[in-house]
């Protein structure tokens, strides 16, 4: 699936709300697309010693590059400014390192957008073809235990602000999943099952317990036996009945998620006797 510059441009736009610009008050967004669908975002992080001041596309480019990847293909950057930012010069030379063939789309909150390749914007850039490199082979190393990125497919809208005002009877009450328009083709045919499989990140939930009183009961059980929100990952699994669909949005009855979360994934619900490996009837 490719992801549209809108939907990167939406992205670099929700990067910059979390900007940390204390000193200037210009924030700014970036992310970052890889060639396999992968979006890395990032947002400037400003310090009282400005030369320390990181700048949001090197933050993407490092959050993408920590997690494995190496080859990008387009860039968006967003910031409250007429005409939309370009790439400061130090950034130009550090994505051309790994991407010289990068288009980078410029857009703000007034909805203009440029276009541009990296090496317009960097027509002679410092390759190091003259360096004598020497790379050392590097140790043997586990790296299923570092960090993972996931990208959400859509939001849950409801009436629910925090986690204590969803109501005891969730179960019998409605909510909307609105799905990202890049996504929406995921959503094939969803009209044709009568329950489906919400995946949720809780964003709201903070820190953890790995020993939890389960609800209603008053013994210490392990967090990986409990539904507790407050977990090593903030991830919910859901069953809820799916009442209709209109376009990008499904409503649902019985999610107890509250509004704005953000959905990772939806999936179906085999009935009894399928069989999981072949999608068959096993009787």
């Amino acid at each position: 699936m490719m992801v549209s510059n809108r939907a990167l441009i939406n992205l670099a736009r929700a990067a910059s709300t979390r900007s940390y610009a204390p000193y200037s008050g210009f924030a700014v967004g970036a992310a970052l697309l890889t060639r396999t669908g992968e979006v890395f975002t990032g947002c400037n992080l400003e310090s009282v010693s400005y030369g320390l001041t990181l700048c949001a596309e090197r933050v993407a480019l490092g959050n993408a590059v920590a997690a494995g990847f190496r080859d990008f293909l387009r860039l968006a950057l967003v910031a409250d400014c007429s005409p939309p930012p370009t790439p400061c010069g130090a950034c130009r030379q550090m994505l051309y390192e790994l991407a010289p063939c990068l288009e980078v789309i410029s857009g703000n909150w007034h909805k203009e957008v440029a276009s541009y390749r990296l090496s317009e914007l960097l027509p002679g850039p410092f390759t190091g073809s003259g360096l004598h490199k020497k790379t050392p082979p590097l140790p043997p190393v586990e790296t299923w235990n570092l960090p993972l990125t996931v990208r959400p497919i859509g939001y849950v809208k409801n009436r629910y602000p925090e986690p204590g005002a969803v109501p005891k009877n969730y179960k019998e009450l409605l909510s909307r999943v609105i799905i990202e328009g890049d996504f929406v083709e995921g959503l094939y045919r969803i009209e044709e099952e009568r329950k489906i499989i919400i995946i949720g990140y809780l964003h709201q939930a903070k820190e953890y317990n790995l020993l939890q009183r389960r609800r209603g009961e008053g013994e210490l059980y392990g967090v990986f036996v409990c539904r507790s929100p407050r977990r090593p990952n903030s991830i919910s699994h859901t069953v809820v009945d799916l009442i209709s669909r209109e376009g990008a949005t499904l409503t649902v009855r019985g999610l107890d998620l509250i509004n704005g979360t953000p959905v990772l994934d939806i999936k179906s619900v085999y009935p009894p006797g399928i069989d999981l490996g072949t999608g068959k009837c096993s009787t």
